[in-house]
Parts: structure tokens; sequence; C-alpha cells
């Protein structure tokens, strides 16, 4: 007992961002449904991993990456398993790729930030217009207007910048 009190005092402060996360991502379709705001345009699933790679460590990132499709896939239906896995796969890149270009490239958050973003993108529109051309998937390969997600993504990215800029500035 008093090692799992240690590992809780350790690690508190990710374990209440993560629930948070959860909780916040659980309540969003519902919020949804009561406002009848298509409120997954805003990429409520990324925004809440880029909180966690704010906040928290790499690897709680990838565990958020990787595991808020496939619960929401379980939970709510949707999206589908398919859809769900690939976005998991999207948003580890995402992870991946912005820790690599930001501390072994030792390029600035925005833009590493905004590459990471890119390339996770092209790289889940590609699994799912292979997985739309196997037959895997149905529906339109973009669902949320390009425009939208360019600027969803440019804004974050800056917000991003300008809260990991504060942070190490007072430090």
């Amino acid at each position: 007992m008093m090692a799992a009190l240690a590992v809780f005092s350790r690690h508190r402060n990710t374990f209440l961002i993560d629930a948070a996360l959860l909780t916040a991502l659980y309540l969003l379709p519902s919020f949804s449904h009561v406002t009848a705001l298509p409120l997954y345009m805003l990429e409520p699933m990324r925004v809440a991993l880029i909180i966690a790679l704010l906040f928290t460590n790499r690897a709680n990132a990838y565990f958020i990456a990787f595991t808020i499709p496939l619960a929401s896939s379980m939970i709510t239906g949707h999206p589908v398993p398919l859809k769900a896995l690939l976005m998991a796969i999207e948003l580890c890149i995402l992870v991946a790729s912005y820790s690599y270009l930001l501390q072994r490239l030792r390029i600035p958050a925005f833009a590493a930030l905004t590459a990471a973003i890119l390339l996770s993108k092209v790289t889940y529109y590609t699994m799912k217009y292979a997985a739309m051309g196997f037959g895997l998937l149905g529906g339109s390969l973009v669902s949320t207007p390009l425009q939208t997600q360019v600027v969803l993504g440019v804004g974050t990215a800056a917000v991003f910048a300008l809260v990991e800029f504060c942070r190490t500035k007072t430090r």
C-alpha cells in the first residue's frame, strides 16, 4: 500500500491531468449532442494529446495517444475500430516526430509541432486511403475540411509554442 501511495505521490500531476483529459473527452460527445455543435471538428483528441505533451512526460503522451481513440471506439462506438487504430497510430507518430524534431534536431516548439502534425496527418490519410481501397473502411477520405484542419493545426501549434515559451522563460 505504501508503495502504491509513493507512486501516486510521485506521479500525482500526471494522474490528475490524465483524469481531467479523459473525463473531458468522454463527456464531449454528450456535450456535442446537447449543444448540436460538431465539436469533433476541433480535433479534441489531438488537443488532449498536446496538453499531455505540455504537462506530463513522453511515455504518458504515448499512452494518451494510443488509448484515447481506442477507448472512444469501445465506449461510444465512434470511431469504428479500424479508424480508431489508424487515429491511434497517427497520434503516436505525432508524439514520436515532435519528440525527435525538438530533442534531436533542436527545432523550435512551434515548427516541430507543426511539422509533426503535418507528418501524422499525411500518414493517417495515406493509411485511411489504403484501407478504403481494400474495402476495409467506407465513407469519405476527408470528413473535416482540410482548411479547418490547417487552421486548427497551426493554431494549436502556436498556442502550444506560446505556453512552452512561457514555461521555459519562468524556469
